[in-house]
């Protein structure tokens, strides 16, 4: 069974109009428990109204929205356990930091939900401490830190919450390479301690082939491609006929196969192709 699938499930915006635009036609996708999954597509592919769907910030006007194989909207009234369930990071979430202090932020869905203070210090230690954000600027006002610590601060606001399923709108959007690597790492860390299920968003094809198990691809508001990141990058020209690319080192990789170089492996990632050139190297007693 799906941690989370999406079944049937189409949304229309401004029907019956002059405007009418089909966000999304009867796509239906799973994400596997544990895995992070990869979610990318052009913009106007679907893939916007779509995250919001998995925490039930819209709802579909067909179809459903399976958690544990049970319907998010079976109680509307109930919605807001759902969030707490699914945690949804917008693009730029730094844009949403309010509190007097680091702390009080991070902590106040928390807060808002009724935990006791001593659990509520716990966890927003914990969260800090999962993306890189250094105890001392837990009493700071979040306007006095850097762009990347307000990143990471934001996100530590959503993983305060231990949310089984989380989805991640670029979450590096805006960040130098180093920043990317951090706070994507931050992230993997947090499935591989918790056991959570990620769904990522990015334009970048570096990061689907460096971060997730698998990839779902949207066109015009449908599933193009589904599957494992080797399976899915292996298909480049499909991947180019909707004018979506592979990763660079993938690019440098085939050209040596197509030239004669008998390289084998995980050739979409950098750690990838250096090991295939090195066993490659190795076999030929180099």
């Amino acid at each position: 069974m799906y941690k989370l699938e999406v079944k049937g499930v189409t949304h229309i915006y401004g029907a019956k109009t002059p405007f009418e635009k089909t966000a999304l036609s009867a796509v239906n996708v799973g994400f596997e428990a544990g895995q992070i999954t990869g979610l990318i597509g052009h913009t106007g592919s679907g893939k916007s109204t779509l995250v919001q769907m998995l925490n039930g910030l819209i709802r579909p006007q067909s179809g459903e929205i399976l958690l544990d194989g049970e319907d998010i909207w079976a109680r509307p009234k109930e919605i807001g356990r759902v969030r707490t369930r699914v945690g949804l990071v917008m693009q730029y979430p730094e844009y949403q930091l309010f509190d007097e202090t680091v702390c009080r932020d991070v902590g106040f869905a928390l807060r808002n939900a009724g935990m006791d203070e001593a659990e509520i210090d716990a966890r927003v230690r914990e969260a800090a401490e999962c993306v890189g954000l250094e105890a001392s600027l837990l009493d700071k006002s979040p306007f006095d830190l850097s762009g990347g610590q307000k990143r990471r601060a934001a996100i530590a606001g959503i993983l305060a919450m231990r949310p089984e399923v989380l989805v991640l709108d670029e979450p590096a959007a805006g960040l130098d390479p180093r920043g990317r690597a951090d706070v994507l790492g931050y992230l993997r860390r947090y499935r591989e301690r918790f056991g959570a299920t990620v769904i990522l968003v990015s334009h970048s094809m570096e990061d689907m082939a460096q971060y997730c198990d698998r990839v779902v691809v949207l066109r015009r508001g449908e599933v193009f491609l589904s599957g494992r990141v080797d399976e899915v990058f292996y298909r480049s020209e499909e991947l180019a006929s909707v004018g979506l690319d592979i990763p660079e080192v993938m690019k440098i990789a085939l050209a040596l196969v197509e030239r004669g170089v008998p390289l084998s492996g995980k050739l979409y990632t950098v750690d990838g192709a250096r090991d295939a050139i090195l066993e490659l190297l190795k076999r030929r007693g180099c």
